[in-house]
């Protein structure tokens, strides 16, 4: 293999078995198994993911029937039930609302709407006292039209 002329150290044994060992931990696959974790997925998305220490969460809603229809309630309670969601997310990944960065929130009407969805989210966070993560706040049509609110987080672990 090396011929009594060629010097092999330690070193440089040590260096071409560590560049081996991380050439395998990159090989395809391996590095998005041990990087990337999915929860809850369906045939369109995930409702949460994990990578590089990031609680990404989709879109939540309010609750919803067996037809992916959101039930019938005002903005008040599909407010309180997509936060609820959101917590159990953030609960299982370890963390809670005091770890978020980001939050984008959907309204049908942000005319009606803004108030008091801010009434329930003000309540919500309360005790994150000046740990709240950046948010905005924009109108949009919904992909369900009894969908009120939807809202999105991005957190640390």
């Amino acid at each position: 293999m090396f011929s009594s002329t060629t010097p092999i150290t330690t070193m440089t044994l040590a260096s071409l078995c560590g560049l081996v060992l991380f050439v395998g931990y990159l090989s395809p696959g391996k590095l998005a198994s041990k990087r990337i974790k999915h929860y809850h997925t369906t045939a369109r998305s995930s409702a949460m993911v994990i990578h590089n220490g990031t609680v990404y969460l989709s879109g939540q809603v309010g609750k919803i029937n067996q037809d992916s229809q959101a039930l019938d309630g005002d903005i008040t309670s599909q407010t309180q039930e997509t936060l609820a969601k959101i917590d159990k997310l953030l609960a299982e990944a370890g963390i809670d609302k005091t770890k978020i960065i980001s939050t984008n929130i959907w309204l049908k009407d942000i005319k009606s709407d803004f108030a008091p969805m801010n009434i329930v989210w003000n309540d919500w966070v309360a005790g994150c006292g000046s740990t709240k993560g950046v948010r905005a706040c924009v109108e949009s049509a919904m992909a369900r039209p009894t969908i009120l609110v939807e809202i999105q987080v991005v957190a640390a672990l």
